[in-house]
């Protein structure tokens, strides 16, 4: 089965968890289908989560009372991390041209894709997963 997953919220928990929910999710689910060419994941950013392609610096760690968060997210390795074990990442460039960030370099093995070719990506998946 061919999942596409759609991110376009930002920074949901990544302050008091040790990683983006949905990064985690994708994750867990390449264990499930690892060596299975039948089973693609793809990972579109849009909207907010345009950020987390460019994103470099680990989330600041949290400390509230006596409890510290021992391991802050880290997206950038996260990010990293997918397009290692070949997942497709993909960023809207009219989202990154609406915060002011279009001219700024993507990592290796994330592509830019403009908002025209969002019905073609939606074709080829089986299923659509929006968060």
């Amino acid at each position: 089965m061919h999942v596409l997953q759609i991110l376009d919220q930002a920074f949901r928990t990544t302050v008091e968890e040790q990683d983006e929910t949905i990064f985690w999710l994708m994750q867990s689910m390449l264990k499930k289908s690892i060596g299975d060419p039948e089973n693609a994941i793809e990972l579109l950013l849009t909207g907010n989560a345009v950020y987390y392609a460019l994103q470099k610096l680990k989330q600041p760690k949290l400390k509230l009372g006596e409890w510290h968060q021992s391991q802050p997210a880290d997206i950038h390795t996260d990010i990293k991390k997918l397009v290692d074990k070949g997942v497709s990442i993909m960023v809207v460039y009219e989202d990154l041209w609406d915060r002011g960030l279009e001219k700024l370099p993507l990592p290796e093995g994330v592509d830019l894709i403009n908002r025209q070719a969002l019905p073609q990506v939606f074709e080829r998946a089986d299923q659509v997963w929006h968060w």
